[in-house]
């Protein structure tokens, strides 16, 4: 079994933030009237992350219904079809969702998943590119963590261990950030692949200490022992 969850397993759970609309129940009961249900859940993730509550705007509704079009097509291919070839046929997508309406709420989310693909069809540069936008767009939001594993990822897929290094340290560095156990750990390999010992044990240390009940725990365990 791998030692870590890899980034395409991350990603080929349910999406993040489908995941994120489940938590905002709540708040989709409140402004249920404001939610256009042609849409539903993608409008309702729009709203969410970007503080907007009137879909009165066109732009606003044409990019949300694209997503969602999208989203449906992506679904649609993997049934029949590898996932990677469901991310080719949806790249262009969520690239002219992201580049048409990168204003709207949807279109904020577009970006993201279309950094998420190109990360998944190896296009490490473009996806680096792309998350960096995407950092802007949504960094105070709680796609934030998701945006900086993102960028370590790609690095890593780039072997440029220290920038990995990098985005994960800003993880588990952020008192607001989630999934830390999991951004302390990869922090460990990231410094093992650059034979940095002592900081390796230092981010295995720190997850056992902090995270006694993480996924990680043994495993970071057994680093910090051996």
């Amino acid at each position: 079994m791998s030692e870590e969850k890899s980034r395409k397993e991350l990603l080929e759970e349910p999406d993040p933030f489908l995941v994120f609309v489940g938590q905002a129940t709540e708040f989709i009961k409140k402004y249920q009237n404001q939610i256009i249900a042609s849409v539903g859940v993608v409008v309702a993730v729009a709203i969410v992350i970007t503080g907007v509550l009137y879909y009165n705007n066109q732009s606003e509704n044409r990019s949300a219904m694209m997503l969602g079009k999208a989203i449906a097509k992506y679904n649609a291919i993997k049934k029949d079809e590898s996932a990677f070839i469901a991310y080719e046929n949806v790249k262009k997508d969520y690239k002219n969702i992201a580049e048409k309406y990168g204003s709207t709420g949807a279109g904020k989310v577009a970006l993201m998943q279309y950094a998420d693909v190109c990360y998944l069809t190896k296009n490490y540069d473009e996806a680096i590119k792309i998350y960096n936008k995407a950092l802007v767009a949504l960094g105070e939001t709680e796609f934030k963590t998701m945006i900086l594993s993102g960028l370590a990822y790609s690095y890593e897929g780039k072997e440029d261990y220290e920038q990995a290094a990098k985005y994960f340290d800003m993880i588990a560095s952020d008192a607001a950030a989630v999934m830390k156990d999991q951004a302390l750990f990869n922090l460990g390999r990231m410094y093992g692949k650059l034979q940095k010992s002592e900081l390796e044990k230092a981010a295995f240390s720190r997850l056992v200490s902090e995270y006694p009940n993480s996924m990680y725990f043994d495993l970071a365990n057994e680093k910090v022992a051996g």
